[in-house]
């Protein structure tokens, strides 16, 4: 097979079009044309084609993992997941998480501590709630555990569950007492709060305790 044509460089990726001649046009980065030798006319052989198309699949894996990360940060795991959903091959996925992660790119502590953020912010929870959470996307314990300890000793976790109850007791005002006390002990332990904040907004709001597991 045959280069029939080399593109300028194009792009914010700079990069560059190779058509080849009874094949689909592909997209490298410079590095790579520079890398593989390739010039309009260049002859390829098996090994060279190979070497050519695993690298478009590196840049077409990029550039997907990149649109992803401009969406919001990403987990590592969750970054793979979807990539292994776009049929990229399980190779070319640990090339493209591994050159993001050296680059900055992926970080699994800073997105720990920017998901435990945004959860406080937008729909306040407990650390049992926000530690499963986080085990789900893959991060890793030893990460999990400061991300919590940073964001608690801003933000106190039986403030926090008592701001939930107040709120969701508006809701129960006509309930029986038994059955706002249930609904509502039940919003906490379902949002992960510990046993002691849900017994103190409890106490607070309604009067009364509970038994709670964490």
């Amino acid at each position: 097979m045959k280069v029939l044509r080399l593109g300028p460089p194009s792009g914010r990726r700079h990069l560059q079009r190779v058509v080849l001649d009874g094949g689909p046009a592909l997209r490298l980065t410079q590095e790579d044309v520079a890398a593989l030798r390739l010039e309009e006319g260049t002859e390829l052989d098996e090994a060279a084609l190979n070497a050519l198309r695993a690298r478009a699949d590196v840049v077409r894996a990029m550039e997907v993992a990149l649109r992803l990360l401009a969406v919001r940060l990403r987990s590592r795991r969750e970054l793979e997941q979807r990539l292994s959903r776009r049929d990229i091959a399980p190779a070319t996925v640990r090339v493209v998480v591994e050159r993001l992660a050296a680059e900055g790119f992926i970080d699994d502590m800073r997105f720990a501590r920017a998901w435990v953020r945004g959860r406080l912010a937008l729909r306040p929870s407990g650390a049992v709630r926000l530690r499963r959470e986080l085990l789900r996307k893959g991060i890793a314990p030893e990460l999990i555990e400061p991300a919590l300890r940073e964001a608690f000793a801003e933000s106190d976790e039986r403030q926090l569950a008592l701001d939930v109850a107040r709120a969701r007791m508006r809701r129960y005002r006509s309930d029986p007492p038994d059955a706002a006390y249930r609904r509502l002990a039940g919003v906490l332990q379902r949002r992960g709060f510990s046993a002691d904040a849900i017994a103190t907004a409890l106490r607070e709001v309604l009067g009364r305790t509970v038994t709670v597991m964490d």
